[in-house]
Order: C-alpha cells, then sequence, then structure tokens
C-alpha cells in the first residue's frame, strides 16, 4: 500500500463541557492532511533510543499573541492566557514536558486575522508576526471552517480562538500535540462523518487515489490505521462528541470486522469534550519525547530556571487600603516578591474584580497608572510571576480613594492638615500645619521607598499648630508621610532631592 500524501496538514481541535455544549458549536475539523513523516520514520523502527531519559525534564518555550480587531478590541484577558498556559503545563506535567514564557504577549490589530475566514489569511499572519525558536500561538475571534484552532505545519505555528481557550479547556494542549508530531485518535477519519447505519469498509478513500486500512476494535491493523499507535483504541469520530461516565462515546460503533465498541473519549489527541480528556499514551509520550530529541532540539530551554514564587501574601507600600490618593498622576507602589520577575497589576472599580479597568505588566516594583476618576473608590491588586511560573494568586491590596484637594487635607470633618512642601531640597523641613478643631490624637510615621519606618511619633492633641520633621538625615529618593487618628488618616508622598 503506497503512503497516504495530502496536500495540507491543517489539523483542528475541538474542547467543550460534557454538561454544555457551547464549545460544539465550533466545528472540529478544517482541512485533512498527510500523516506526518517524521513520525512514520519514526514508528518504522519503534527501537530507536531516546537522547534524553524519560526522568529529564524537558523546558520548551512558547510565545503568544493577541489578535484584536483593528481598532484594538476584542484582545483576549492577560490573565486567561497565563490560565492556558498553566491548564497545558498542568497536562504535560505527568510527562515531564513543560512549556514557559517566552517574550512578551503581543497585540496584533486586524480585522483581516481577528476573523480570518481562510488558510491563506492564517498563513499570513503567522509568517509576518511569528517569533523563531519557540512555539507560536495565535489567539484569534474566528479560524476556518468555524473551527476551534488549527496547526499549519507550513508556517509552524498554532491558531487557537477565544471561545477554546481558558484554563479548563484542552484545546491548546491538543494543538502543541500536533506541534510535537502526534496525529488524531481517528487519523484518515478526518471531513468524514462516521454512519453507524452503513458498513465500515476495510479501507477509507483518500482524494479517492490512495487507500488507508482501517484498525478494527481489538487491534487489527493498528499499527498502520488511524494514528499508528497500538495503545491508542480504534476511534472514528472527528465530529465533537460528549461522552459517558465511562469517558466513553455515547455512539457505538461497529468496526469492519462486526465489533461493537466506542470511542475512548480519555485522550487528548481525539475530539471528545474537555471534560472527558486526560492524557496521552504512552506511544505518543514516547513520540513526542523523541520528536523534541531529534527534530526540535534546539528549542529546549537548558539554561538556569527560577524557582516557583513564593506563595506568601505580598505586602504593599503605597498605597495602603483607604487611604486618600490625589487623583492625578497615581504611582502604585509594593514590595519585591521572591522569584517573581513580573507583576500583572490590576485596578477595578469593583472590589471583586468583575470588570477589569486598568491593567499592566510590569518589571519592577512601581507603576503609575496616570489620572484615575476623581472621588471614587478604587482597587487594586498584584500577581507576581516569572516565565516559569504564572500560576499563582493575586495579592488584593484593597481600595483607595481618589480625591481633588492639593492643598489642605482633611482627616474628618473641621479636621484639617496641610503638609508642605511636597519636592524637598536637602536640609529642607517637612511641615505639617494642623487645623484640628477637636482633642484628636494623632500617630505620624515616615516610610522610605522599602516599607522601613524611618520616624514613628504620637501628637497628643495637635490642635492649630505647625511641627516640622528634619529631612537633613535623608537619602535622595521618594519617602511616605502617614498621619492616623481615630477618625481617619492621611497619606502624603514626598521627594527629597
Amino acid at each position: 500500500m503506497r503512503k497516504i500524501l495530502f496536500t495540507l496538514l491543517l489539523t483542528v481541535s475541538i474542547t467543550s463541557f460534557a454538561i454544555s455544549q457551547s464549545h460544539l458549536d465550533h466545528s472540529p475539523c478544517a482541512t485533512a492532511g498527510e500523516y506526518p513523516e517524521w513520525l512514520a520514520a519514526y514508528l518504522e523502527n519503534p527501537t530507536h533510543q531516546n537522547a534524553r531519559s524519560a526522568d529529564d525534564l524537558l523546558m520548551l518555550p512558547i510565545t503568544f499573541k493577541s489578535v484584536g480587531n483593528s481598532e484594538g478590541e476584542g484582545h483576549y484577558p492577560t490573565l486567561k492566557i497565563f490560565e492556558s498556559l498553566c491548564r497545558l503545563n498542568k497536562d504535560f506535567e505527568p510527562y515531564n514536558i513543560q512549556f514557559y514564557l517566552k517574550g512578551a504577549i503581543e497585540k496584533i490589530n486586524r480585522d483581516l486575522y481577528y476573523d480570518h475566514d481562510n488558510f491563506s489569511d492564517g498563513f499570513k499572519m503567522m509568517q509576518s508576526n511569528k517569533d523563531p525558536l519557540t512555539i507560536n500561538v495565535f489567539i484569534t475571534n474566528d479560524a476556518p471552517s468555524n473551527a476551534c484552532g488549527y496547526f499549519h505545519p507550513s508556517a509552524d505555528a498554532i491558531v487557537v480562538i477565544k471561545n477554546c481557550m481558558g484554563g479548563s479547556g484542552h484545546t491548546l494542549t491538543h494543538e502543541v500535540g500536533h506541534w510535537l508530531s502526534l496525529p488524531h485518535t481517528f487519523a484518515g477519519w478526518e471531513g468524514m462523518n462516521y454512519d453507524p447505519g452503513e458498513e465500515t469498509p476495510l479501507f477509507l478513500d483518500v482524494n479517492g487515489n490512495d487507500t488507508i486500512f482501517v484498525e478494527g476494535a481489538n487491534g487489527e491493523n493498528c499499527d498502520r490505521a488511524g494514528d499508528r499507535f497500538c495503545d491508542t483504541p480504534a476511534d472514528y469520530l472527528s465530529i465533537g462528541w460528549n461522552c459517558s461516565g465511562n469517558k466513553e462515546s455515547l455512539q457505538v460503533l461497529k468496526d469492519p470486522f462486526g465489533n461493537d465498541f466506542r470511542s475512548d473519549g480519555t485522550n487528548y489527541m481525539s475530539y471528545s469534550s474537555d471534560a472527558c480528556q486526560s492524557k496521552f499514551s504512552v506511544m505518543q509520550v514516547d513520540a513526542m519525547r523523541a520528536y523534541i530529541d531529534f527534530a526540535r532540539s534546539h528549542y529546549v530551554f537548558s539554561g538556569f530556571q527560577l524557582g516557583n514564587v513564593n506563595t506568601d501574601p505580598m505586602s504593599s507600600v503605597y498605597p495602603q487600603p483607604s487611604d486618600k490618593v490625589h487623583y492625578q498622576g497615581i504611582e502604585l507602589e509594593w514590595n519585591h516578591h521572591p522569584n517573581a520577575t513580573r507583576y500583572l497589576v490590576q485596578i477595578s472599580r469593583f472590589s471583586f474584580f468583575a470588570a477589569i479597568d486598568y491593567e499592566f505588566i510590569v518589571s519592577g516594583n512601581t507603576v503609575n497608572i496616570g489620572d484615575l476618576t476623581v472621588d471614587k473608590n478604587w482597587y487594586w491588586r498584584v500577581k507576581p510571576y516569572n516565565d516559569f511560573d504564572l500560576c499563582g494568586d493575586f495579592t488584593d491590596f484593597g481600595g483607595f480613594q481618589t480625591f481633588d484637594i492639593t492643598d489642605v487635607e482633611e482627616i474628618s470633618p473641621n479636621n484639617g492638615v496641610n503638609i508642605y512642601p511636597n519636592l524637598v531640597a536637602r536640609n529642607q523641613p517637612i511641615n505639617m500645619v494642623f487645623e484640628f478643631n477637636e482633642i484628636l490624637p494623632t500617630k505620624v510615621q515616615l516610610y522610605n521607598i522599602g516599607g522601613q519606618v524611618l520616624q514613628d511619633f504620637d501628637i497628643p492633641n495637635p490642635g492649630r499648630q505647625t511641627i516640622q520633621i528634619e529631612s537633613g538625615n535623608l537619602a535622595r529618593g521618594m519617602y511616605i508621610l502617614r498621619l492616623s487618628t481615630a477618625k481617619g488618616q492621611l497619606t502624603k508622598r514626598l521627594t527629597v532631592q
């Protein structure tokens, strides 16, 4: 039998939940393709030894490209990309294959790519925007044939649509499986709808010329039919499907030899729903690791790997919960976190972050978020991460209130204070002019940028007086002055020149 040749390998994936049909609204298949030549050669020599032990951890780079429309709208949220990568690593963790984020998440704004309905436009998008020596993943709104995603071997890149990304699905795992040389479990049935009412042939016609064996329920032809892995059961279902409690297809299939069976839904390379999938087979894993060793070895990361980000809560410097902050040029600050190299900062008007108003990724421990609406409560949180660990939690630093008072500020009604100057010259005193109309004991604390308390004293009854803090022993830099009373607190940022 001649080897089966297709003109183009464009494989797609399908994800869904057993309860929900939302992802099943997308077609699981675009255009069938040729069986990977590398894999065919590898399977002809099954005793071939891998270059690395199965116990060795293989680290591969992955780069995400978020595609929006020409107005810059519709981008997939950064946090969801992180969750997708965490899901990918969890799926591959049992096989000692992991992926790290390489480079920044690039945003591409073009209608032609955002809703591309043909592979030609997809190819142009990939060729024009992909990075070298990394797994390139483009996240779009739609894809050809309404597919969840596809791997384009000529462009050597992956597309996954927004509705099929996320931390609960396995579409990205499926497509990366293709990138690592794996075919579908139902290889040969792409583009065909299995009909239980018709007799299953022993051979499938391909393009009206070539033929391919059909795998039997008891393993007949397993080494030359379907995906050619004998530890993945026969599967003819090339349209997305839900599974039973046994993780098998609800539909009963019949092989060419008259045997009834149900397709296995646990394999990531099938078209079963997300809730069914949980593994690759042993032979699939051996093939992927061999492919990395002999075809993608130059992708493997072998340098210093940062450890996991510390799971302890982070500490904020400014603002503190319930602080009043001038609405212009607001700068947030927190203490550096162990093993974190970047921080995802989110600002919301809602304490539960139902909507994200502003988002920043920074490498330092401060960010200027610009101007916010006056007299509003705002909430902020920070997620520390590095390229190898994006799966930790946010630290919620609570809320602050914006105001538009540039001179005299109030601790409470009828209890005001004026602090000046904001820009302090060396040896120039910092003045606190109190206008308190009641007895209100006040604690004064001066912090440096690292959160260390430099001065801490109490004023039993500020009344109407001016109290000075000497700056002669302060180094150049930024400081936080906080006044705390039983009726509220006031925080002021000062800069010593």
